[in-house]
């Protein structure tokens, strides 16, 4: 996944429109996948605020 997310960058710029919308999809998957993301569903899902604070910030 991580190969086909640098592909897609790097031909962004010389294939336009389509590349830059699979790049922008190939970035949701890999976001979908964390555990932030998770919290944040089932936050939702259990009408609650998400804890965000067990997820060290990265700079």
């Amino acid at each position: 996944m991580a190969i086909r997310v640098l592909k897609s960058a790097l031909n962004a710029t010389d294939d336009g429109h389509a590349s830059l919308q699979e790049l922008s999809g190939n970035a949701t998957l890999i976001f979908y996948g964390t555990e932030e993301a998770k919290e944040g569903k089932n936050a939702y899902m259990e009408r609650r605020r998400p804890d965000f604070s067990k997820f060290p910030r990265k700079p």
